[in-house]
């Protein structure tokens, strides 16, 4: 048998990492009291069961488990790959590597069936000692142990064949040598998963023991790190007490007592892997390109460990192109987290610049924890092209009365009547060339100044339009020379402006820069004066403004489309329609028009804004539609708001100081007070706590204080209502990313008068929650255990919080867990299926949103038609005969439905 083992060792071949995974059927798997029913195990028949673990080896390693063989004949497999093993050979534990075949340790004694045995083998890479385990002793040792190369691991196999016979549980793989001290401290209960040096975890704690778990075919890590080492079942029945997750298992008892911190980093919601040399934009760690104006971003350290992590230091190399703007704090207790940025503000020849970041702390085995960061330096764009065929920009900028528009441009066409910047189409303004010539007046006239001279093509000319409304003259100026004035101009009344365009018409083609729109009539002197600088944003009269000194220039700027308005306490900003917003056309370009300096001294401007929408200086009436209404907050729990402060001007804006004032003022607090200082052009965020300790409405007011000079104290009101504590205590939320699918677990220490769990999603920074499914209560005194899978995540990131509502109404909302699916996760399903009279369309591809399902016979006749408006779709098949029926999506699935 001995020549058996050789030979079917040596004949082995790499197996494949993963096998498809089939999900059909439902999005919702129904909830599961897991104190009662839960899988503890995963038996194995012996025949073809396995379980493929993608976790690669190299230099030292532990594997350890728990078995419990059902037979011990033969060569059964329990963790092994192509160039490491541990196994059962003829009835006793054995180990090793695959030059030497796989012979250098073996127990003398042999193995029990039906007994669990914890066993282990360890290698010290440097001095070639392996040494084996069972239950906390050493049973064979060897030296000189050969090197090896190790890509995947298998539980249950070996080379297609060699399957234990039995069950596993409390799979362990290191990237250390475990001493047996270690081995023996930790072999009778469960880790935290956090643990220095742990490559992957397996607890098996998962499905329904002895029950149906057709859909539980990921083994889940537990282990914490960037991307979980899922490992996938494979060939199992998944039902009944054998090759099923089942409730038999080693006697442990609680979690392992340990003690020690651990960082964890991520970018952009994130994760960060220390070493990371791969920069990308997803994380933060790629800067992207830049122009001028620096590139700053925040990174998170978490301390998912048991102690205090400390931070000795963050270091740059690569000092003059990246900058630490603020500093994380020094201590960060077990469970919280603290942030740090980074400026990209390079100098000298433009090209790609790249550095390293280094975090000095105390965790055990990432004491030094490094990444690689990147950054463009291509140059900022100062000016928009447009293409004559298309481009616009709508600017939602509504006015009467006196006015002076004004802008730079430089036309490459000037034939037929390419509009500048123009109004609605009935009584409205516009500025604009008609067949050479520059053009002003109202509607519906539209020409009543016109300039007799032939504008000349790639030049640039600063034009400007004055209107009076008492006395209803128009003039025109050309580089601030008046060339025709108009009288008897009527009146108007604008609802909008369009730059580029008329009626979405008439398209400019050329470049565009400098946009000023006044509520005054600007002297010729006053044109004169500031044609050719910069404005500070905050001049007297003064609706908008616009400098186009946006995205990088000629780069690819498709995330750039919007023309940012630097003037007002809430400003009016424009949005590009139909740009390219790559090359040297249709995009953000360089040079501009001939400016040069500020026309006055450079000052902040304050601006706030929660949600996305600004908040006017001294606002009252608190609005959900801009966070300053917090809802309904259950008494003894939390939830916050962010609000974002943005520099519109053209120094620097300094925060002395942020404070909360009212009768109410201690149910609110300031979490997170953002930057002291905000660059020009920039934002900083704070973040608002509503955590009630009495019931009723709750009222405060929020207070900036800056240097603004005419908004130095910023304020505005923020409500929130409490109600009493809900009858259920909830002791952790998390979601696991389980490959294709999201696994959500929670458990709760208390339930009475509980009506279940609305689980809820989101795109990650999106407001636009969505229930995706429903679990009800178990109302057990001493609370239970839930899962849910999410068989159809978004791609990209998830965000999740249950929603938990009791018999009376109330309810509450949990923390929120975000999942990140990078991979193509596209999914579309139907259920129930068969069906008798309605059933749902689950999917989670945005591009069918607002498309058309069709309804086809089994001989291809169309049917019914439905309109795809949300990514749960309810449809009534009711009016339909029993029989086999096909829908079709317009992304060419097509699935089967039985009609009953």
């Amino acid at each position: 048998m001995k020549h058996l083992l050789l030979y079917n060792y040596a004949k082995a071949r790499r197996s494949a990492y993963f096998l498809p995974l089939l999900l059909f059927g439902i999005l919702l798997i129904t909830s599961t009291v897991i104190k009662a029913q839960s899988g503890k195990s995963l038996n194995f028949d012996g025949i073809d069961d396995f379980v493929t673990v993608p976790t690669q080896l190299a230099g030292d390693y532990t594997k350890e488990a728990w078995v419990n063989a059902t037979s011990t004949t033969g060569f059964p497999n329990i963790l092994t790959g192509t160039g490491t093993a541990l196994f059962i050979n003829n009835g006793r534990l054995a180990a090793g590597h695959a030059t030497g075949g796989f012979n250098q340790l073996l127990d003398p004694a042999s193995i029990s069936t039906n007994t669990w045995y914890h066993v282990a083998v360890t290698y010290n890479a440097t001095t070639g000692s392996m040494n084996l385990y069972k239950d906390g002793l050493l049973v064979s040792s060897a030296t000189a142990v050969p090197g090896y190369t190790e890509p995947a691991l298998n539980l249950s196999r070996f080379a297609g064949s060699n399957y234990f016979n039995g069950s596993i549980d409390e799979v362990r793989i290191w990237n250390t040598e475990r001493t047996l001290a270690q081995l023996v401290g930790s072999k009778d209960c469960e880790l935290t998963g956090d643990e220095p040096g742990l490559l992957a975890y397996y607890n098996f704690n998962q499905g329904v023991a002895g029950g149906t778990n057709t859909t539980e075919t990921s083994l889940f890590d537990l282990s914490d790190k960037c991307l979980s080492l899922n490992g996938t079942l494979n060939s199992f029945a998944l039902t009944g007490n054998t090759s099923n997750w089942v409730a038999a298992s080693p006697a442990l008892t609680g979690t392992c007592s340990t003690n020690f911190a651990n960082i964890r980093l991520s970018g952009n919601q994130s994760c960060i892997t220390d070493g990371d040399q791969t920069p990308s934009l997803t994380d933060n760690t790629d800067f992207g390109a830049l122009g001028v104006k620096p590139i700053i971003k925040e990174f998170v350290i978490k301390n998912s460990g048991s102690t205090v992590l400390n931070i000795g230091s963050v270091t740059i190399t690569g000092a003059g192109n990246f900058t630490l703007v603020s500093m994380p704090a020094a201590v960060i207790n077990a469970g919280d987290s603290t942030t740090f940025k980074i400026s990209f503000a390079p100098g000298g020849a433009t090209g790609i610049k790249n550095a390293t970041v280094t975090i000095n702390n105390n965790d055990q085995d990432e004491a030094v924890f490094n990444f690689d960061i990147i950054g463009n330096f291509a140059g900022q764009g100062m000016a928009l092209s447009f293409d004559g065929f298309g481009d616009r920009v709508d600017i939602p900028l509504a006015f009467s009365g006196s006015y002076t528009k004004e802008a730079w441009i430089n036309a490459q066409g000037v034939a037929n009547f390419p509009n500048i910047i123009s109004g609605n189409s009935s009584n409205g303004t516009a500025l604009f060339i008609a067949n050479g010539r520059l053009s002003a007046g109202h509607g519906p006239a539209f020409t009543q100044a016109q300039d007799p001279a032939i504008l000349v093509t790639g030049t640039w000319y600063h034009i400007a339009v004055t209107y009076d409304a008492a006395v209803q003259e128009m003039k025109l100026y050309k580089d601030a020379v008046l060339v025709n004035t108009a009288t008897s101009v009527p009146l108007y009344n604008e609802t909008f402006l369009q730059l580029g365009a008329f009626r979405s018409l008439d398209f400019f083609n050329g470049t565009m820069d400098e946009v000023r729109i006044w509520s005054t009539v600007r002297t010729q002197a006053e044109l004169l004066a500031n044609k050719d600088c910069a404005l500070s944003g905050s001049e007297p009269s003064l609706l908008a403004y616009y400098n186009f000194n946006t995205g990088v220039a000629g780069a690819n700027n498709s995330s750039d489309t919007i023309l940012n308005d630097l003037h007002g306490l809430c400003p009016v900003n424009g949005k590009l329609v139909n740009f390219a917003l790559t090359g040297s056309v249709s995009n953000w370009v360089a040079p501009g028009a001939p400016i040069s300096g500020s026309c006055s001294v450079q000052v902040p401007n304050i601006s706030t804004a929660g949600n996305s929408i600004c908040i006017p200086i001294g606002d009252m009436t608190p609005s959900f539609a801009d966070s300053t209404n917090f809802g309904t907050v259950t008494i003894g729990t939390s939830l916050d708001k962010t609000y974002v402060i943005t520099n519109n001007g053209g120094a620097n804006l300094n925060i002395s100081s942020i404070t909360i004032t009212g009768v109410d003022a201690g149910s609110f607090s300031i979490i997170s007070s953002g930057d002291a200082v905000v660059l020009p052009g920039f934002s900083t965020s704070v973040k608002v706590r509503f955590s009630p300790v009495t019931a009723g409405q709750k009222d405060a007011t929020i207070n900036v204080t800056s240097n603004d000079a005419d908004e130095t104290v910023y304020t505005f009101a923020v409500t929130g209502n409490a109600f009493g504590t809900l009858p259920v205590t909830l002791i952790y939320f998390k979601a696991t990313n389980a490959g294709k699918t999201g696994l959500l677990t929670w458990e709760t220490a208390q339930e009475t008068k509980s009506l279940g769990f609305e689980i809820q999603r989101s795109e990650a920074g999106s407001s636009n929650w969505q229930t995706i499914g429903f679990v009800n209560s178990t109302n057990l005194a001493t609370g239970s255990r839930y899962r849910f899978t999410d068989l159809a995540p978004l791609k990209g990131n998830n965000a999740y919080r249950l929603k938990q509502a009791d018999v009376d109404g109330n309810f509450s909302l949990s923390k929120i867990e975000i999942l990140n699916f990078k991979g193509d996760v596209s999914s579309v399903s139907v259920y129930p299926n068969p069906v008798q009279d309605v059933m749902k369309i689950v999917h989670n591809d945005t591009k069918l949103l607002n498309t058309y399902a069709t309804i086809r016979s089994a001989s291809g006749s169309s049917i019914q038609t439905v309109l795809i408006k949300n990514f749960q779709q309810v449809l009534d098949i009711s009016n339909l005969t029993k029989g086999i029926y096909f829908i079709s999506f317009t992304n060419g699935k097509v699935l089967r439905v039985v009609k009953n």
